[in-house]
């Protein structure tokens, strides 16, 4: 009996040796895969959602998305953007890869928590310039516009839950002011931006406080660190024909993703 109970112990130890090894060798294989929460990306879709760039798509509400997670994935960001009533929408899909280690919902929160960084982002105008769209991008400790506080350091701890302020000063429009609400869930982390201010071109207000959304979701999966968004905004049409609104969403929201995927990829 004793020898019996012994064999059982031994086997168990065993086993959890066996376990922690095969993990430590391959620390992707608990992760989900990019199929697992997207499977309907043809060959050519998902070559270019892995490519340096990834994918964008604009599209007007009324029209389906090409990025349609799983219906078991979890992931519903649709919603969450849908509720403003957004007149156009653009949804990105990109995958940075592992560098020196697979990275973590922690690494995700750190890459998004550098909000300074936004301004060092160029875009081309039409005449061949490169100009920085957003001129600064500070944090706030609320909602009054000028109680500008700096990037924190990198968290070792991961908040379930978080709500920030930004200023982003942007070219063409001046100041923004925008509220991120970040959370964490059991698989990845999600963050809302939204415009708590009313956006001014010169003496005209062009779009109402609370008409803009962004919703991004990161997670951690094999092949890399997906970062998946869309975003919305509710203006009058005649507005929107005016300033070319897909155009406009487009080159903002492009910023965001390049300055999130810049940061993950200079984490080691």
């Amino acid at each position: 009996m004793k020898n019996t109970i012994n064999k059982i112990i031994l086997t168990g130890v065993l086993l959890s040796v066996f376990s922690v090894s095969a993990l430590m060798a391959n620390p992707t294989s608990g992760l989900r895969t990019l199929n697992d929460l997207f499977p309907n990306l043809n060959a050519n879709q998902r070559r270019n959602v892995l490519s340096e760039g990834g994918m964008r798509n604009i599209f007007f509400a009324r029209e389906k998305p090409i990025f349609v997670p799983a219906s078991n994935s979890g992931i519903n960001i649709m919603a969450d953007v849908m509720k403003r009533t957004p007149v156009q929408l653009i949804e990105t899909l990109l995958v940075v890869p592992y560098r020196t280690r697979t990275l973590t919902k922690l690494d995700a929160y750190n890459a998004i928590s550098q909000v300074e960084k936004l301004s060092t982002h160029l875009v081309r105008q039409s005449r061949g310039v490169d100009i920085p769209l957003f001129a600064e991008a500070v944090r706030l400790e609320g909602t009054s516009r000028n109680s500008y506080v700096p990037d924190p350091p990198p968290a070792t701890v991961l908040p379930s839950s978080e709500t920030i302020h930004l200023r982003i000063r942007d070219y063409y429009f001046g100041n923004t002011y925008f509220r991120g609400e970040f959370k964490e869930n059991e698989h990845g982390v999600t963050l809302e931006l939204t415009n708590f201010l009313a956006v001014w071109y010169l003496v005209f207000p062009v779009m109402g406080a609370e008409k803009f959304a962004m919703v991004i979701y990161m997670e951690p999966i094999r092949e890399g660190m997906l970062v998946y968004g869309l975003a919305g905004i509710d203006i009058p049409e005649f507005i929107a024909a005016k300033i070319n609104l897909a155009s406009n969403i487009n080159r903002r929201v492009r910023i965001i993703i390049n300055w999130i995927s810049e940061n993950l990829r200079g984490i080691r």
